[in-house]
């Protein structure tokens, strides 16, 4: 079995950002050995996600208003009040968001190439921008 790791950075350019990273997982991929397996993404950070759905743009202005509909930004939090926590970015909807969906998604690989459906797409959701951001990829197999 063959393990290799790569980490990559992405920039986000809004507050609730959604970012279409298959193409860029696919170069991370090429050049693999691996031939049957499994593509492990992992977002290092608190407050983004990952997920394969269709990347379409009426669908990703959807997915933006239901997770906005989800953690309203105008509600109160803890982790928001100075008086219950240090945090300085004020950003406990980020947290929430990111608490109801995950920080990570894998990918079969079949016959050497990344087995996605003919829409799905890898998406990145940084709930807490614009920052840069950074992901680790495993590739495990044969």
């Amino acid at each position: 079995m063959k393990v290799e790791s790569h980490r990559f950075e992405i920039e986000s350019n809004q507050r609730l950002d959604l970012i279409d990273l298959t193409q860029k997982v696919r170069e991370v991929f090429n050049g693999s050995m691996v031939k049957e397996g499994m593509l492990y993404l992992h977002s290092m950070h608190t407050t983004t996600a990952l997920m394969i759905n269709e990347w379409q743009l009426a669908l990703v202005d959807d997915l933006k208003s239901f997770l906005q509909d989800l953690v309203d930004d105008r509600d109160y939090f803890w982790h928001n009040d100075p008086e219950h926590s240090d945090c300085v970015r004020s950003n406990a909807t980020s947290h929430l968001r990111s608490a109801v969906l995950s920080h990570n998604v894998m990918v079969p690989i079949e016959n050497g190439k990344l087995a996605l459906g003919q829409w799905q797409s890898i998406i990145f959701a940084d709930l807490d921008g614009p920052q840069k951001r950074s992901i680790m990829a495993q590739i495990i197999g044969e």
